[in-house]
C-alpha cells in the first residue's frame, strides 16, 4: 500500500447551511481533521485517532460557496504518533501580495492504533531538506509546550463551588456518520461540538452573534462512540476589551452511566464582529469568587503557553 506524507483535499460549504455568509469555525475544524487524518493514516499505514489539536487562529473568514483547499503534511513522528501540519487556503481569493488567502493553520497529533484500539509503533519520518528539518525542529518545540499545556489542563480544577460566570451545559446522544473504524466519533466532530458550546455561551453573555478567532489546545482523553451520551460544559473564564475566553469540557459515556468520562478539553476565544469586520467591545466580566479567579488565571496561562508554540508554514 503506497504511503504519502502530504495530502490536499477540497471542500465547499453551501449557503443554506450557513445563512450569515461565513463558514463556522466548527465546520472548518472538521475539514482540517479529515485532511490531517488522511495524511497520518496514509503515512502510518494503519488507523489513527486524534490525540491533540494545536492553535487555530482564524485570521480570515471562510465565505460560503467558495472553494477551500486544506493542505496537510507530516512534520514529525514519535514512537506511536504522527504530527501533521495543516493550513486552510482560499485559492480564488488573493491577498495584497497576490498570494492565495490563508485562513488558519494548526498542527494535529494522531496516534496509530491496531484493531483493538491499542497504540502501535509508526514508521519514522525522516526530514531531508532544510525546510523539513526546520519544520521538525518546530514540531519538537511544540511537543514540549504541548506537554506543559496538558499538565496545566489536568491541574485546572473543574467548575465547582461558587461560580459567577456565564455557563451553559449541552447534552445529546452522539449520532454522526463522521466516525473512525470501530464507530468512534472523529476528532473533528468533537471539535465542532466544542465550538458550538463556546458559541452558545459567548452569545448568551454578549447578547449578539459571535465568531471564533482562536481555538486550540484541544486534548483528547477518551474516544466517543456512536450512541454515547455527550455532555459539553462551556464557561466564560475571561473577557478582554473585545474578546471572550471560554473553557469547554466535553464528557461522554454510556447513557446509563451517571458519571460520564472526560473526553476532551479546550479553550476558545470568541468576538462579536461589527459591519466592518472588526471586533466590537464586549461587556466585561470580573472574577469574584476564588474559583472564578483560579479558572481565569489558568485560562490566561494556557493562552501564554500556546503562544510559545507559534509556527509558520515555511516554504509552502
Amino acid at each position: 500500500m503506497p504511503t504519502h506524507s502530504s495530502v490536499a483535499l477540497q471542500f465547499r460549504a453551501e449557503s443554506y447551511d450557513h445563512p450569515d455568509g461565513s463558514v463556522d469555525a466548527g465546520t472548518v475544524m472538521t475539514w482540517i481533521d479529515k485532511t490531517a487524518y488522511a495524511s497520518a493514516a496514509s503515512w502510518s499505514g494503519t488507523n489513527v485517532v486524534s490525540s491533540y489539536v494545536g492553535n487555530m487562529h482564524f485570521g480570515n473568514p471562510v465565505p460560503v460557496e467558495t472553494r477551500v483547499v486544506v493542505q496537510s503534511r507530516v512534520v514529525h513522528t514519535g514512537r506511536t504518533s504522527v504530527h501533521v501540519q495543516t493550513r486552510v487556503v482560499l485559492p480564488e481569493i488573493k491577498g495584497a501580495d497576490g498570494k492565495s488567502t490563508v485562513c488558519t493553520e494548526c498542527v494535529m497529533v494522531y496516534v496509530a492504533v491496531d484493531a483493538q484500539g491499542n497504540s502501535i509503533p509508526v514508521r519514522p519520518w525522516e526530514p531531508d531538506t532544510p525546510e523539513e528539518l526546520e519544520r521538525e525542529r518546530l514540531a519538537k518545540l511544540r511537543g514540549t509546550v504541548r506537554r506543559e499545556v496538558e499538565e496545566a489542563m489536568i491541574e485546572a480544577p473543574p467548575p465547582a463551588g461558587e461560580l459567577t460566570s456565564e455557563s451553559v451545559i449541552m447534552r445529546f446522544l452522539a449520532h454522526t456518520r463522521e466516525v473512525y473504524p470501530g464507530e468512534k466519533v472523529q476528532g473533528g466532530t468533537v471539535m465542532r461540538w466544542i465550538d458550538e458550546a463556546a458559541n452558545v455561551c459567548a452569545s448568551r453573555w454578549s447578547g449578539v452573534p459571535v465568531v471564533a478567532v482562536f481555538a486550540g489546545g484541544v486534548r483528547f482523553y477518551q474516544p466517543v462512540r456512536v450512541g454515547d451520551l455527550v455532555e459539553l460544559e462551556a464557561r466564560l473564564v475571561h473577557t478582554g476589551p473585545r474578546s471572550m475566553h471560554l473553557s469547554v469540557r466535553a464528557r461522554a459515556g454510556d447513557r446509563r452511566e451517571r458519571e460520564p468520562m472526560l473526553i476532551a478539553h479546550g479553550l476558545t476565544v470568541m468576538v462579536s464582529a461589527g459591519a466592518d469586520g472588526k471586533a466590537l467591545p464586549v461587556k466585561q466580566w470580573t472574577a469574584v469568587s476564588e474559583q472564578d479567579q483560579v479558572l481565569e488565571r489558568r485560562a490566561l496561562e494556557l493562552v501564554g503557553l500556546r503562544n510559545k508554540a507559534a509556527h509558520e508554514w515555511a516554504g509552502g
